[in-house]
């Protein structure tokens, strides 16, 4: 280029670092037009060697090298990296808006739609909607599968959590706005590494005679070198044998068999087919669902055709026989309860006593039905715009019910919290107190209007979830409707105590002997030891009075 000979002395070379573009031998015209700045052409400009440059580009927005395009009108500059790259008139094919989005050429001030970030410089817009987004939140995707962390998906994230430490776990650099993260392993990436990830593995038999594998986030010093200075080394790992055993993909096999339609039979009732209804009595309060416990007021599900009492619900009738859990990334099994042998179990994730289905793993990890089933991302009709995902963070409160919990089901892009027992509650249930009606889940409302609890007169919080009989018009709360007794039925035998769930339907309520309460709510726990009898309303009493008694939950069986 002349240009350069105004200003250099050229001469042939190898091995050293081009001070204009960090690039080689590609070659730039003197002036060009660039779909970033289509209004005027840009002409190139070099500085000379002992000049420091202090300007910025405006598409990358780092330091300008000694040679640029800018344009002698506007304060515009661009690098000579981002002047070969190409521009995106339109994204067409976005996963975060349903209509085209659209380049708008110029340095304007925008607020990014989805990270809610404020910029100053090319925008995607919707013309349609109005709304504006970074042209790499407008080509992202909720999750990834990353080559450089294969074990779990990544999950996109708009807000960096404290617990990241704010940098990449590659590159180190400061995370912003849309980065990737797994909330496993608290491993996060920026864009940039999602787009141009390190090799995942390399193969230099020169320096070390086996493949060698990149492990992120590890402490080692080097061999090669003798430094420390690098969190991401590369291993030789591979010993030459093929693991067995080990499910390289997460096949959900069936629990049912399709007899003809409407007819099934499962592995859980074996012996008898089991057929679908879609209505049921709703004046029969005491079905209950084999598997999850809750009681069966309306369709679709499963009954026995010969037997009077084997109920399935249809969506707890169709879970997997197994899978691979969403908590601890292990196979599990799906074993149903038995009628001679059940077992009282307590639930690893969401620590709740429970009886009916449950999931295991070959290390005896078990989780009720309810928390096994959870797959990520996890959809709920509470929040239909965005899929939850289960996050390890730390006490979150849930918008459900207000109580704080460990393992929650969040939402990356609003910052919605649910814990990991409210997503299954039933949607409609029945109650004494309004015994013509059904009782719909109602997910909050903003309003400014007072509401009270039917049942214990007390006041509502409107905000959380409740109960609704939408033709009396009245509320009640979600615990004064279901009690926590919901997940357990008949009576567990554990000597020296015996455990018994009744319903709570005389005239005058019964008086708790922990709490000295009178209960209200719709099932009470009878608990006869040598001592004596004990009615408890809640399983929080009888963690009080009588947990450190009894023998371990999983030796605990149901006597029928």
């Amino acid at each position: 280029m002349e240009i350069l000979k105004k200003v250099y002395a050229l001469y042939p070379t190898r091995g050293l670092k081009c001070d204009g573009c960090n690039l080689g031998e590609n070659y730039y015209g003197d002036e060009i037009c660039n779909l970033y700045h289509p209004q005027h052409s840009l002409k190139i400009k070099v500085c000379a060697k002992n000049n420091n440059v202090q300007e910025e580009c405006k598409v990358c927005r780092i330091n300008l090298p000694k040679m640029y395009y800018y344009c002698s009108i506007c304060d515009f500059a661009i690098d000579l990296i981002c002047v070969k790259k190409e521009v995106k008139k339109e994204i067409g094919d976005s996963k975060i808006h349903e209509h085209p989005l659209s380049l708008v050429p110029e340095m304007v001030s925008f607020t990014c739609h989805l990270c809610q970030v404020l910029d100053d410089r090319f925008p995607f817009v919707c013309n349609l909607c109005d709304l504006s987004f970074h042209q790499y939140c407008a080509e992202s995707i909720s999750e990834i599968n990353y080559s450089c962390h294969p074990q779990h998906p990544l999950k996109r994230y708009t807000r960096v959590p404290s617990r990241t430490g704010g940098k990449c776990c590659l590159c180190g650099n400061k995370l912003h706005n849309v980065f990737y993260h797994c909330s496993v392993c608290n491993f996060s990436v920026d864009i940039n590494c999602v787009k141009k990830p390190p090799p995942f593995s390399l193969h230099h038999p020169k320096a070390h005679e086996h493949p060698i594998i990149l492990m992120p986030q590890r402490s080692f010093v080097c061999n090669a070198c003798g430094m420390d200075d690098d969190p991401n080394p590369y291993f030789g790992i591979w010993d030459g044998i093929e693991l067995e055993g080990i499910s390289e993909t997460n096949i959900e096999l069936k629990s049912y068999e399709v007899v003809e339609e409407g007819l099934i039979k499962h592995s859980g009732h074996q012996n008898h087919v089991l057929k679908l209804k879609e209505e049921s009595d709703g004046d029969d309060e005491g079905i209950v669902c084999e598997a999850c416990v809750y009681p069966v007021f309306c369709g679709p599900f499963y009954s026995c055709t010969e037997c009077d009492n084997y109920i399935l619900h249809q969506k707890c009738a169709h879970l997997p026989k197994k899978k691979i859990d969403s908590f601890y990334k292990m196979e599990i099994t799906l074993f149903p309860c038995d009628k001679m042998e059940t077992i009282l179990g307590l639930c690893e994730v969401c620590q709740h006593f429970f009886q009916g289905f449950r999931y295991t793993t070959k290390d005896d990890i078990t989780l009720d039905m309810r928390c096994g089933s959870i797959s990520e991302p996890f959809f709920h009709e509470s929040h239909p715009h965005h899929p939850l995902y289960i996050d390890f963070s730390g006490n979150k409160t849930c918008k459900a019910c207000g109580d704080e919990a460990t393992f929650i089901l969040s939402c990356q892009e609003c910052g919605y919290f649910l814990d990991i027992k409210c997503p299954f509650l039933p949607n409609k249930v029945k109650h004494k107190y309004d015994k013509n009606h059904f009782l719909f889940l109602c997910y909050g409302k903003d309003t400014s209007d007072q509401y009270l609890c039917e049942i214990c007169e007390e006041e509502l919080n409107s905000e959380k979830w409740f109960y609704r009989c939408d033709e009396c018009c009245i509320t009640f709360h979600i615990k004064c409707t279901l009690g926590d007794l919901i997940s357990l039925k008949q009576i567990v035998d554990a000597e020296p105590i015996k455990l018994e769930v009744i319903r709570n339907i005389h005239m005058t309520r019964l008086v708790c002997d922990v709490c000295h309460s009178r209960c209200h709510f719709p099932y009470m726990l009878k608990c006869s030891s040598p001592l004596g009898v004990d009615t408890l309303c809640s399983l929080q009493c009888f963690r009080q009075k009588y947990f450190h008694k009894m023998t371990p939950l999983y030796e605990l069986s149901i006597d029928y």
